[in-house]
């Protein structure tokens, strides 16, 4: 049975490779295929090798709900939004996926009267917006796929594939005018390991204020403080 499977990944070191599976489990070749199969679908495994398995994004998720896990991501992000804050001026926010939902778990509001605001525990659409679109990008293959595909259309998905490949490649994501009309933003992926999303790190403002001479300036140093926390968070 599948968890005899997933037992494994208590008991050993991952990632584990298929002939290491078949050594210490009772099930046949044929039926281990088709249970490792099911199982990749069901984002408990993913594939991270030729004949190599790792415990998948489900499992993470899990993980992270009962460990209650944010809370580090929080304290260790809040120092860093502040000093953004305080020499940008602008609305800082600190995102994250939770199931097939994007979460705002820390706000910092804009110095401006004229400000796109956040509330934290706000919920957003995990489809639009730089907030969310940066931690779709980042997901494990699998998580992202069943995101993808329980929500678009063919055409849909082909676009979205495209922006998000384009999204990794650059290592920020940037909209305009796709959430609140007129308003920028920009963000950036806060990594575990150089590869796990553990959050996304947000610029919002007005195109007149965030414009093309500032957003240089603004991925650049929106990208600067996402690495930093991520050290903090190895």
């Amino acid at each position: 049975m599948s968890f005899q499977i997933l037992q494994l990944f208590h008991t050993n070191s991952s990632p584990l490779h298929i002939d290491k599976i078949l050594a210490e489990t009772s099930i046949p070749r044929s039926s281990l295929y088709r249970q490792i199969k099911g199982l990749l679908q069901a984002g408990l495994l993913e594939t991270v090798g030729k004949g190599l398995y790792a415990p998948g994004w489900l499992v993470d998720e899990i993980s992270r709900v009962k460990e209650n896990s944010f809370s580090s991501l929080i304290e260790a992000a809040l120092p860093i939004m502040q000093e953004l804050s305080d020499d940008l001026g602008e609305s800082i926010n600190l995102t994250a996926v939770k199931g097939s939902k994007v979460v705002v778990l820390a706000h910092l509001e804009s110095k401006h009267n004229l400000r796109y605001s956040y509330e934290e525990g706000q919920v957003l659409d995990i489809f639009r917006g730089a907030s969310s679109k940066i931690l779709l990008a980042y997901l494990a293959e699998e998580h992202q796929q069943f995101l993808i595909n329980s929500a678009s259309s063919p055409s849909d998905k082909e676009t979205m594939e495209r922006e998000l490949a384009e999204i990794r490649k650059n290592g920020y994501s940037l909209t305009n005018s796709e959430v609140d009309e007129s308003a920028i933003g920009i963000s950036a992926p806060i990594l575990r390991g150089g590869k796990y999303i553990l959050g996304g790190l947000s610029i919002a403002g007005p195109d007149f204020r965030i414009n093309e001479d500032k957003i240089e300036e603004y991925i650049y140093r929106l990208k600067e403080a996402a690495a930093d926390i991520s050290l903090m968070m190895e």
